[in-house]
């Protein structure tokens, strides 16, 4: 009986143990209010489509397209013709393995991209607790032979990304983590 009682719990604290492998889209219940490490509050309004609607406390609403993407960004430009070409939703309901292809073309360059759902992990979040997340990869890679790879841990408890991650070829890189939630 003790035997079957440790199993049970190794399985349970294991990657992925008894915890589900794929999350149907959702957006944060409208007034959740997000607090990032770096001091910038976001709240949840409403869902429309595959966008959720934002608002970045001191700054412009935006809408977040499939828990990946803000548009505008964050500094202020309109990602619109990207997203029509990238087609997150795709990736939606997601599911370990799961990947999507796109490739888009700006400025006299033609990036290609990989999005892919790598894993399904626990991660350290907001207030130190360890939760369920999937971790989302974008490589993006250009014609003449730059790279970068994006990072995104969606949390099916509070659906959104708490931690974003960003590397590139010529040493940028950028990070931001989700340190408090508020429903």
């Amino acid at each position: 009986m003790r035997l079957r009682l440790v199993a049970a719990l190794l399985a349970a604290l294991a990657p992925g143990g008894l915890a589900a492998q794929t999350m149907d889209f959702a957006c944060p219940a409208p007034g959740t209010t997000f607090i990032y490490d770096s001091g910038t509050k976001v709240i949840a309004r409403e869902r429309d489509g595959m966008d959720c609607l934002m608002d970045r406390v001191g700054g412009a609403p935006f809408k977040l397209r499939a828990l990946l993407f803000d548009n505008p960004s964050a500094n202020g430009a309109d990602i619109s013709a990207f997203l029509a070409a990238l087609k997150p939703e795709r990736l939606w309901p997601l599911e370990v393995g799961k990947k999507i292809e796109a490739r888009y073309s700006a400025g006299g360059q033609t990036w290609s991209y990989v999005l892919a759902v790598a894993r399904f992990e626990k991660r350290t979040g907001p207030g130190e607790a360890l939760i369920d997340t999937f971790v989302i990869e974008m490589n993006e890679s250009g014609e003449r032979g730059q790279r970068s790879i994006s990072r995104w841990w969606i949390s099916p408890a509070d659906k959104f990304a708490i931690r974003y991650d960003y590397s590139d070829g010529a040493g940028q890189a950028n990070r931001a983590v989700v340190t408090s939630v508020t429903r």
